[in-house]
């Protein structure tokens, strides 16, 4: 079975934000766990914080899991599905090459 360049990209570009995510994921944990045990864990406001960063984290951790899905079988999707995730994929990267252009821009002042 040939796979067409495009697919591989999109496969390698959305495992690679799948990574980033499940890293994120992890950092968000590490947030709350950081604040569930520090000296103020009891103030409402150190609650908050603890809650929000355990839902942010499991909600990076289910996208990183269809992200991950998404680029083992990118292969065997439908062809709009195929034409979506490469789609997205290269708005990601012009996305990205906009944003680090602009950081450097930004630099200058």
């Amino acid at each position: 079975m040939t796979h067409r360049s495009g697919e591989r990209v999109a496969a390698v570009l959305t495992f690679s934000g799948a990574m980033i995510l499940a890293l994120g994921s992890f950092g968000f944990f590490v947030v709350s766990v950081m604040v569930a045990t520090g000296d103020e864990r009891g103030e409402p406001v150190s609650v908050a914080i603890a809650g929000m960063a355990i839902g942010g984290g499991f909600l990076l951790l289910i996208l990183s899991g269809v992200a991950g899905w998404v680029a083992m079988n990118v292969g065997e999707l439908r062809e709009w599905a195929r034409t979506a995730s490469i789609s997205v994929a290269a708005m990601a990267a012009t996305v990205e090459r906009k944003w680090r252009g602009g950081s450097i821009a930004a630099r200058h002042f």
